[in-house]
C-alpha cells in the first residue's frame, strides 16, 4: 500500500487569478504582512499551527522579499509564486520534519537560484471545537503536551505538511536582487521534466530521513501508470483529488451524522473500495507467486543435488574399476567430486574415497537452511563489531633546553 504523506502539489499563483504573494506569504508564516502594491495589510498572526518558519537565499524579512517580488513584475497576469505543498510523514520527529525540508529548500535554492520561505505547519484536531481554538491560537496547552498530540492518531489526522514558496525569479545572494525569470520550469518542454526531478529529489530525501530514524515506511510519488508498468502496483488504480482541510473536515462531519451521502463522498467511497479491492487481490496473488518461486527452486535445488549424487557414484565407480596407473590417473582428473586438502598421495586418497560405501558427507548441518526466509521482508544480521586499534598513537609534548 502506499504511504500517506506520498503527496507533493505544486501549485503556482498569478495575479490573473487574483492572487497577493504578500497574502500567500502571510497565511503561511502566520504574520501580518502589508502589500505595497495593493495598499492592503494581510493579518494571519493570531492564526496557530505554525511549527516552523524559514527563509533561505534572503537576508531580509519576508514582507520586504515578497513585496520585492511583486515589484519585480509589471504584467497584470504575472505569476509571482510557485508553491510547493509536500506531506510530511508521522513518523519523523519534529526536528526531523525541518530537517527535512530545509535540506530541499537549500537544493531549490541551488538548482534554481530563487529565494524560498519554507513554513511547516501542524496537524487538524479531530475535535471541533479544539481545533477552532487551535486555528485561533488560543490553545491553552503546554509545547510537550501540543506535541504529543499532534502525534497521536486518536487526536489528530496527524498532517503534517508544508508550504514552500519559490520566486518565480532567480535572486542573487549577494545584493538581493531580482534577476532572469525561472524559464526552465515554465516552459511546455522542460517544465514537466523539471517537475519530476522535484518530485524524485523530495522522495529521495524523504526516504532516507525515514531510513535514518529507523522507521521501514517509504513513500512513493510515481503514478499509479508508472507504479503498475513497474510491477509495484496493481493494475486499473484509480487516482483521487486531494480534499483539502475544509472538504476532508465536511466529509468528516457527514459520516460522525450517519455518512457522507454527498454525490462527491459516494464517488470517493466507491473508489477506495476499487482501489482497496485491487490492492488486496494484487497482494494475494504476489504472496502465491512467491510461494510458487519458493517451491520451484526445492525442486531444482533436489534435482541438482540427485545428480550430483549419481555422479558422484559414477565416478567412484570408475575409480574401483581402474587396472593400470594410466587408468587411474586419467580417472582421477576426471573426478570432479574428489577435492582433498589433506597431504599424501592423491590417488591414494582417490581411491580411498572410491571405496568408501556412503558418500562423503555434507559440510551443511540438517537444519542450516531449514527456515524459509522472505527475500522482500529480509533483513541481513548486523556485521561483527570494528575491531579495537592494535597501535594507539599518543602526542606527547616534551619541553626543550630554554634558550639563554
Amino acid at each position: 500500500m502506499i504511504h500517506p504523506a506520498s503527496r507533493l502539489e505544486v501549485v503556482v499563483h498569478s495575479r490573473a487569478d487574483g492572487r497577493s504573494a504578500v497574502k500567500s506569504a502571510a497565511y503561511c508564516a502566520r504574520a501580518s504582512y502589508r502589500d505595497e502594491r495593493l495598499g492592503k495589510r494581510f493579518r494571519a498572526g493570531k492564526r496557530g499551527g505554525l511549527l516552523s518558519h524559514e527563509l533561505i537565499n534572503w537576508d531580509g524579512d519576508a514582507a520586504t522579499l515578497w513585496n520585492r517580488a511583486e515589484k519585480a513584475e509589471t504584467r497584470s497576469n504575472a505569476r509571482v509564486i510557485r508553491e510547493l505543498r509536500p506531506s510530511l510523514p508521522a513518523e519523523l520527529p519534529l526536528d526531523e520534519q525541518v530537517r527535512l525540508v530545509r535540506g530541499f529548500s537549500l537544493w531549490l535554492r541551488d538548482t534554481y537560484g530563487v529565494a524560498v520561505q519554507a513554513d511547516l505547519h501542524a496537524p487538524r484536531f479531530h475535535d471541533l471545537k479544539r481545533e477552532q481554538l487551535h486555528q485561533a491560537g488560543k490553545l491553552a496547552m503546554s509545547l510537550e503536551a501540543y506535541m504529543e498530540c499532534l502525534f497521536d492518531a486518536k487526536q489528530s489526522n496527524r498532517n503534517f505538511h508544508a508550504h514552500i514558496l519559490m520566486t518565480t525569479r532567480e535572486v542573487c545572494s549577494d545584493t538581493g536582487s531580482f534577476g532572469a525569470k525561472t524559464r526552465v520550469l515554465d516552459d511546455v518542454k522542460t517544465g514537466p521534466n523539471e517537475l519530476l526531478r522535484m518530485r524524485q529529489e523530495w522522495e529521495k530525501r524523504t526516504n532516507a530521513s525515514l531510513e535514518r530514524v529507523g522507521s521501514a515506511a517509504r513513500v512513493d510519488l510515481r503514478s499509479y501508470k508508472s507504479m503498475a508498468a513497474a510491477g509495484d502496483a496493481p493494475e486499473g488504480l484509480i487516482a483521487q483529488d486531494h480534499l483539502g482541510p475544509r472538504r476532508a473536515a465536511r466529509s468528516r462531519r457527514l459520516k460522525e451524522q450517519g455518512g457522507d451521502d454527498s454525490a462527491a463522498g459516494r464517488r470517493r467511497e466507491a473508489i477506495q473500495k476499487l482501489n482497496g479491492l485491487a490492492w488486496k487481490s494484487w497482494l494475494q496473488l504476489r504472496a502465491l507467486e512467491r510461494e510458487k518461486s519458493r517451491d520451484a527452486a526445492k525442486v531444482v535445488a533436489r534435482e541438482r543435488e540427485e545428480a550430483r549424487k549419481k555422479e558422484a557414484d559414477a565416478q567412484r565407480r570408475r575409480l574401483q574399476d581402474v587396472q593400470t596407473g594410466e587408468e587411474a590417473e586419467a580417472a582421477l582428473a576426471q573426478a570432479n567430486q574428489f577435492d582433498s586438502t589433506k597431504t599424501g598421495s592423491a590417488l591414494a586418497e582417490a581411491i580411498s574415497w572410491a571405496s568408501r560405501k556412503a558418500d562423503a558427507p555434507s559440510s551443511e548441518q540438517d537444519d542450516e537452511f531449514s527456515e524459509e526466509v522472505d527475500l522482500e521482508s529480509f533483513e541481513p544480521p548486523p556485521g561483527p563489531p570494528a575491531p579495537e586499534p592494535v597501535l594507539q598513537i599518543q602526542i606527547v609534548r616534551v619541553r626543550g633546553p630554554r634558550s639563554r
